[in-house]
């Protein structure tokens, strides 16, 4: 930690559970030289989205924010619960939707230090979106209750923790992808695009070990202005080549907090890797349309 006022401590964790068409994505954010520490919980259904923004002082729980709470246990297992209100983000007089969550989260792959993807020239064009990154993939099951709407949740998904300045304005771009095949294989890969040059990273992993992204080749495709899906090669360190063609199913459009100039697209996508269908998160960080 350092005296910067942007310094921030992050845990996020999404899940997708394909066959009751739910996906949730949240994080909670501390930056105690600001005194402010953060949440957003989202879930998206087949025809709405629901969620909550929040932000209190700092205190000693730095894994709970507003009825959000991340346990880890000294297994490497989670438990997510949330008992609070989501609001329909579409409505014009949203309404409070009485909510709760109940999920155990297990870890498939090791965990992974993005340290092992950068050389320290990534190192310095990363520093001021979190320098210190760490992922991982894994199975999230329990209950999830939307307002009258009852979830048995059996989804896969990915997590995060990072540390280290996050301002949102030093990015010209980024695009955070992820999908897991099965059970038992997942990918993420992060394309970081700076002032200074792109920063490639990620990991295609399983429950014997990972293999980090060392370079990202991707074309991404666009609908009016929205991305629509990508076709990607990630470069392992092994050596080895990881081709993903991939289609956008859902998608929520946020504005960024902390900076008016960036919009944040988290995606639903469905993406195909050595003939596996797979599900996942894309996220894109771009600039916000001008007013």
């Amino acid at each position: 930690m350092n005296d910067h006022p942007e310094w921030n401590e992050s845990y996020y964790f999404n899940l997708h559970d394909h066959s009751e068409g739910v996906t949730v994505f949240m994080r909670i954010g501390n930056k105690p030289n600001k005194n402010e520490k953060s949440v957003f919980l989202f879930v998206i259904e087949k025809d709405r989205i629901c969620g909550i923004r929040n932000a209190v002082p700092c205190d000693n729980e730095h894994k709970a924010c507003s009825g959000l709470v991340f346990t880890d246990n000294p297994d490497g297992t989670w438990h997510i619960s949330y008992k609070g209100p989501l609001f329909d983000v579409r409505a014009k007089e949203p309404v409070p939707l009485m909510s709760a969550m109940d999920i155990a989260w297990n870890p498939v792959n090791p965990v992974m230090d993005y340290h092992d993807c950068v050389d320290a020239k990534g190192e310095a064009m990363s520093a001021q979106t979190a320098s210190e990154h760490f992922e991982q993939f894994g199975i999230a099951k329990g209950k999830l209750t939307v307002g009258d709407r009852n979830y048995e949740i059996n989804a896969t998904g990915e997590r995060d923790k990072s540390e280290g300045v996050r301002d949102w304005g030093a990015p010209k771009m980024w695009m955070w992808l992820n999908s897991v095949y099965g059970t038992d294989t997942g990918f993420n890969a992060t394309k970081l695009c700076t002032q200074m040059g792109d920063v490639d990273a990620g990991f295609y992993g399983t429950a014997k070990g990972n293999d980090p992204v060392v370079k990202i080749d991707i074309d991404v495709q666009y609908d009016k202005g929205m991305p629509a899906g990508y076709d990607m090669v990630m470069h392992g360190k092994s050596g080895k080549e990881y081709s993903v063609k991939a289609k956008i199913i859902g998608k929520a459009v946020l504005p960024m907090q902390g900076s008016k100039d960036m919009m944040l697209v988290e995606t639903i996508s469905e993406t195909v890797m050595d003939g596996r269908t797979g599900y996942g998160i894309a996220e894109f960080l771009v600039p916000a349309p001008k007013q």
